[in-house]
């Protein structure tokens, strides 16, 4: 039988060949062989078979067609919740957030602990009613996932069904079979891996991953004098803009709440940003509870100094290509402020004054996630709420959001003028060291460390966006915490 757990066999290609020849229009509002690859991705994370989660989705969904209970917009492609034909069950923020619902469901049946915090509304229920760990395989989930799980007019029992390989589980599996069976271009995998990248893989953005909050749930911090506005309205519908348009530049983005309704702590929701390259915190600011027609700026905050991580160098310079273009989009009259707010106190308890203010800035820290708060001006204001207010306007807002991250993650140009020279270690604390990477930046895997009183000299033959590649060929530092001999 085929496990729950285990790493995909089929390729997003193959996925996405499948599904076309089934549906040539399926219901999905990205690419899809992009959708393929986030079955593929979302899998991976939770240590599920992504393939045979996309062979589940087909089977719930008719191929994507969506003509059952469920529909299209509510991203829930496993039926999780749909018990019956009136009840359409689970509705989610986004596509992601959708599959790692579906594979962490399908890790409950497994029994293995989840890698991630839980967002399947129907995990509980496998814990109450004993269901955690009856099912290591995709071939069981008849009778358990879908009830009865077979055709009760062909069957006598789900025995039956079983032993004739009909059941729910193995329609699953007859579904990846086919999948499998698909051509992977005429190529076979060997001069698949050789090919050129797709298209796809071009985006300025793909192999990104972003994280977006809508600073406030419900509706809160109304403008004093305009009842239409609520801070926590418009920067819902502004952060589902700025997804849209940083999925289409190729990046994966998850949000931080299911919907609008749902509260959840500071800290919590910066955590949510473990793994991705950046977290986005949405707002509009204000003058106390008046309004003041003359403060008119954008303020962008970004995480304060910290010598244990690279991810607060990185904040800062992300804030500092938003910042512009925000304002340059809202045409503020005070243009834009790029500003950091320190706690008044040891927040993580390390000894070291440093940490933020801001409790979603404190979370990302935590995971070592770049982040920033985004103040777009001021709701005391009145022309700034009418801009605000204006969907045309928040739509040019997005867009140019998405295209400033995107302008920041493809400033890559390697310089090799002014190189080789020396370097040593330095400006690392006593008894710290300085992580050497295997790419560029902070978030890459660390092949290495030097002790914060390595008394050598390195060479460097290259720089990147403030690091320096080793002649060894061993990865990256960051030029901060050196100085040239």
């Amino acid at each position: 039988m085929t496990s729950i757990l285990g790493k995909a066999q089929a390729t997003a290609e193959q996925m996405a060949a499948y599904l076309l020849s089934k549906n040539p229009e399926p219901k999905i509002n990205i690419p899809v062989l992009a959708f393929c690859r986030l079955f593929l991705y979302i899998g991976a994370l939770e240590g599920v078979r992504g393939d045979a989660l996309f062979a589940q989705s087909c089977k719930e969904t008719g191929n994507f067609k969506f003509t059952g209970t469920v529909k299209a917009d509510q991203n829930n492609y496993g039926g999780l919740g749909t018990t019956d034909q009136n009840t359409p069950g689970a509705t989610f923020p986004d596509e992601a957030t959708g599959i790692l619902a579906q594979a962490q469901h399908a890790k409950g049946y497994d029994g293995t602990a989840l890698n991630y915090a839980c967002v399947d509304p129907r995990y509980e229920l496998l814990v109450k009613y004993g269901k955690v760990g009856t099912a290591k395989h995709w071939e069981e989930l008849g009778g358990t996932w879908a009830v009865p799980g077979y055709d009760t007019k062909k069957y006598a029992s789900l025995e039956a069904a079983n032993n004739a390989k009909a059941s729910y589980g193995y329609s699953i599996i007859e579904r990846l079979n086919e999948i499998l069976a698909m051509p992977i271009g005429g190529k076979d995998k060997q001069e698949e891996e050789k090919a050129e990248t797709p298209e796809e893989n071009k985006l300025p953005l793909a192999g990104k991953k972003i994280c977006i909050d809508a600073g406030h749930y419900g509706k809160y911090n109304r403008c004093p004098n305009n009842p239409a506005y609520y801070e926590s309205v418009v920067m819902w519908k502004l952060h589902l803009l700025i997804k849209k348009y940083l999925e289409e530049l190729g990046a994966v983005v998850i949000l931080t709440r299911p919907n609008q309704s749902v509260d959840k702590a500071l800290q919590e929701r910066g955590m949510t940003a473990e793994d991705c390259d950046l977290f986005l915190s949405l707002h509009s600011n204000a003058v106390g509870s008046y309004m003041n027609e003359l403060i008119d700026y954008v303020a962008v905050y970004h995480l304060t100094a910290d010598t244990t991580t690279e991810c607060d160098d990185i904040s800062k310079e992300i804030a500092k290509v938003l910042a512009p273009a925000i304002a340059d989009v809202m045409g503020t009259k005070q243009g834009y402020k790029i500003l950091t707010r320190q706690a008044g106190n040891d927040r993580n308890s390390d000894g070291i004054m440093n940490d933020n203010y801001y409790g979603v800035l404190h979370g990302a820290r935590t995971v070592e996630t770049p982040g920033l708060i985004l103040e777009h001006s001021f709701h005391t204001n009145s022309t700034t709420v009418a801009w605000l207010l204006d969907d045309d306007n928040l739509d040019r807002l997005a867009r140019a959001e998405a295209q400033a991250i995107a302008e920041y993650f493809n400033n890559n140009t390697v310089t090799t003028a002014g190189v080789p020279y020396f370097i040593r270690v330095a400006n690392v604390p006593e008894g710290d060291v300085l992580n050497i990477r295997k790419e560029p930046n902070a978030n890459a895997a660390k092949t290495d460390e030097l002790a914060y009183n390595n008394p050598n000299k390195f060479t460097i033959v290259a720089e990147q966006n403030g690091w320096g590649k080793l002649k060894s060929g061993i990865g990256w530092i960051n030029l901060k915490y050196t100085v040239r001999v």
